[in-house]
């Protein structure tokens, strides 16, 4: 009998946004010739914030300081590989703006209880919570954070606030939510905590909600997206993402357009709308 397929949040995510993106990253594994600067930033910022709370989680409060050192060397880092910046954003503007806005986060959080998990990883077997069916299907991720009374929490990077439903739409933590009733039986409460890269650095929690119901549809599109893999259905699905991908060159060969040489490298422009308010 086949292992059952294995699939995380990110890939769910990846293969929604774009199928033949998916294909091109996860089945052909062709390098990134670049990353967008956006998604390197909320990465340093998320290397930064990790720290903070495994630092709380030993017993101490850290200086502000000292997790803006955490952000500082993991931007180094990540400019290492080629970026693309929006036209509004720089290397040096995002490492002023990450300093602002993680003095935010720590202010913001000086006070709040110790999480009883950071960056906690599962991996559930799949299934229907409504009628029990099991699919063929492994379900992995990490979540951000978990807190003391259980709630779930994802911390987001964004230039802009989410559009009207996109709280109650967030995949990513109605997966979470959907593994924790799996593993404990109950949904758990589900947090979004959002840091948005605003001219003044803003901090907003936004508490949601999930019924068992919307977890069986969102088990079904999770056991779709698997199915849709593993028959390889990769095709491309336009969007304003497009200005921001990595695959452009791949994508425009795979239309039957010849790419010009070394298009890999050359730096695009970035629309308004693209790399810097994606939400990272």
């Amino acid at each position: 009998m086949d292992e059952p397929r294995t699939l995380s949040v990110s890939q769910v995510n990846a293969y929604l946004a774009c199928p033949l993106k998916y294909r091109f990253q996860y089945v052909d594994q062709i390098p990134k010739p670049w990353r967008a600067a956006a998604l390197a930033f909320g990465s340093s910022i998320h290397a930064a914030v990790e720290w903070y709370w495994r630092e709380r989680q030993l017993g101490s409060v850290p200086d502000v300081t000292d997790v803006l050192k955490i952000f500082d060397a993991d931007w180094y880092a990540q400019n290492l590989e080629p970026l693309v910046f929006s036209e509004r954003e720089s290397k040096d503007g995002l490492l002023a703006k990450g300093h602002e806005m993680l003095q935010l986060y720590a202010a913001e959080h000086a006070d709040r209880s110790v999480p009883v998990a950071v960056e906690h990883a599962f991996e559930v077997d799949l299934h229907d919570p409504e009628t029990g069916e099991v699919f063929d299907v492994r379900f992995r991720g990490f979540i951000d954070l978990i807190e003391q009374d259980g709630t779930v929490v994802d911390l987001k990077t964004a230039g802009r606030s989410l559009e009207s439903g996109g709280l109650e739409r967030h995949l990513q933590l109605s997966a979470y939510a959907l593994a924790g009733l799996i593993l404990t039986g109950s949904i758990p409460k589900l947090r979004l905590d959002m840091l948005f890269k605003t001219l003044r650095p803003r901090f907003e929690r936004l508490e949601t909600s999930r019924t068992v119901s919307e977890l069986a549809w969102v088990a079904r599109l999770i056991q779709e997206v698997a199915l849709a893999i593993q028959t390889e259905h990769f095709f491309p699905n336009p969007s304003w993402r497009c200005s921001e991908c990595e695959y452009f060159a791949h994508c425009q060969r795979w239309r039957g357009y010849e790419a010009p040489q070394n298009q890999e490298l050359v730096e695009i422009e970035v629309s308004g709308e693209g790399v810097g308010d994606a939400v990272a």
